[in-house]
């Protein structure tokens, strides 16, 4: 359960040099917990890993270049739910330090962009709030939170169309990075069958086969990004041999692993790297491999299934390239946070304020049919509710796209300041224009207004993770704190760390 490659490679040279200098650091900066087996059936699907050669050959390199950004986008598992302490414990957080301290030549960037309680629907359209556009390596975690397609289907499993599409906005990314699927066990799966000893209560149980990840194997297939399994590499030390030290209550707290899961999970990240260090040694980086990371993307597996070719989400900068000055008035765009956590949106503090926005609601290009371009686009807006100083505004489509006019009161009585959402039902059009007004009426006695941004949903219809926030009263407030700075995502350097906090990991779930 503590072990490392020792002597396993003494007498190999390559050009003369000892291999075990070469990647002295590399090789022997890393202890094991996962056996050597366990490891390599952990390691899901390789292929030709040219993007991920690429990324790894850059890290050995003994002369200083421009920054190496790694990143992961996922759930509440790799945001660090369940570990103590989140940013030290969480395996990414414990890949990250590997990395500086195995390639210390190299200038690297790792960024936890994972945002608690979201599906890989929601990255689709905030991709680039989680990741750098100049990224080079992407792990993916969605296995927990993209649960099962609804009707068990193999072919156009609702999952896999998903994940395509997501995998898709990260290839195309400028950086042309790598991209590592990371599967974690499904929930139930990380328990004892109905009957078991260690099951007397009859909870729920998911068998080997109660996952997406195998359905999934035709995009690590079909586009050549890698994968990794716990399940795979775990179920036999856990479920077969019941092996003291790999068993699921040591692993796990629910169905979110624990301390040890993370340090299993980093195990199989650290393997596929120095498996891949080994092999450029033996076969260097070549044409072949040039050619294939530079190759286009092919076309989708599904026809059709094509994701966004820009970002849906829209904050910050993106937010403020949506208005309209000429017929706005009133309306000031002010960071009420600081450099590190900023709160930016358009504020206005009076009556007749007015704010217009100019959104792409066409999306004609997923289907064409009559019967498709009639179905209207869901338009989600993060308004600021707060217990003072809040009035009311009207949401009216007022150009080039209709919908039913909405009223929204920022007020409150709970004593809390917060984000929340509202949408809009609005007809396709590449030139919808919303407008925000501010109107006399209010509860509180003043009449400040805020709103810091928008997500167009990708397909016509509605879009289940969002309007499922929507559902019940509690659950309207835009708790992705992630993508409001309210949580800094946390960032490995040479320089350190940034961010994390342990005091959200206990309270998050996801």
């Amino acid at each position: 359960m503590d072990w490392d490659w020792g002597d396993k490679f003494r007498g190999i040279e390559v050009h003369n040099q000892p291999l075990t200098s070469i990647l002295s650091t590399v090789l022997g900066s890393w202890k094991f917990t996962l056996p050597r087996v366990a490891l390599a059936r952990g390691q899901a699907y390789t292929g030709a890993a040219a993007r991920l050669r690429r990324v790894v050959r850059k890290l050995m390199s003994r002369t200083p270049t421009k920054p190496i950004k790694i990143g992961v986008i996922g759930g509440s598992i790799t945001w660090g739910q369940a570990t103590r302490w989140r940013g030290e414990a969480d395996w990414f957080s414990q890949l990250s330090k590997y990395l500086l301290g195995a390639f210390p030549a190299a200038n690297i960037t790792t960024r936890n962009g994972c945002t608690p309680g979201v599906p890989a629907s929601y990255m689709i359209l905030c991709l680039e709030s989680s990741v750098d556009p100049d990224v080079e390596l992407v792990f993916v975690e969605f296995t927990v939170n993209n649960g099962a397609d609804p009707a068990n289907k193999l072919y156009s499993n609702a999952i896999v169309l998903d994940m395509e599409r997501l995998v898709r906005r990260i290839l195309d990314l400028p950086g042309r990075p790598a991209v590592v699927l990371m599967h974690v066990p499904t929930t139930g799966m990380a328990n004892y069958p109905q009957g078991h000893p260690k099951n007397p209560n009859m909870e729920p149980w998911a068998g080997f086969y109660a996952t997406s990840e195998d359905a999934l194997g035709v995009v690590n297939q079909y586009y050549d990004v890698q994968g990794l399994s716990l399940r795979t590499a775990m179920y036999d030390l856990a479920a077969i041999q019941e092996k003291d030290g790999f068993l699921w209550e040591q692993a796990f707290v629910d169905h979110h692993p624990g301390n040890h899961g993370h340090k299993m999970m980093a195990d199989l990240a650290v393997y596929m790297i120095q498996s891949t260090a080994l092999q450029l040694l033996l076969l260097p980086y070549g044409p072949e491999d040039r050619e294939a990371v530079f190759a286009p993307v092919p076309r989708p597996i599904y026809p059709g299934n094509m994701p966004p070719n820009s970002s849906m989400c829209l904050l910050g900068d993106n937010f403020k390239n949506l208005v309209v000055a000429e017929s706005s008035s009133g309306f000031e765009y002010i960071n009420e946070g600081t450099a590190e956590k900023p709160k930016p949106g358009y504020i206005a503090t009076t009556p007749g304020a007015k704010l217009r926005l100019r959104l792409n609601t066409d999306r004609s290009l997923i289907d064409r049919s009559p019967i498709a371009s009639a179905i209207k686009v869901q338009v989600f807006f993060h308004h600021l509710r707060s217990y003072e100083h809040m009035g009311v505004a009207q949401f009216s489509c007022v150009s080039g796209c209709q919908c039913e006019p909405k009223e929204i009161d920022g007020h409150h009585t709970e004593k809390v300041s917060q984000l929340y959402l509202m949408y809009l039902d609005a007809t396709q059009h590449p030139q919808c224009e919303i407008e925000i007004a501010v109107l006399p009426k209010t509860s509180s006695g003043e009449h400040k207004f805020k709103v810091s941004g928008a997500v167009i949903s990708e397909r016509p219809g509605a879009d289940g993770f969002m309007s499922a926030l929507l559902e019940n009263k509690n659950a309207t407030a835009f708790g992705i704190r992630e993508h409001t700075g309210d949580v800094l995502q946390i960032t490995y350097t040479k320089e350190g760390k940034k961010g994390g906090n342990d005091a959200w990991a206990r309270r998050r779930r996801g």
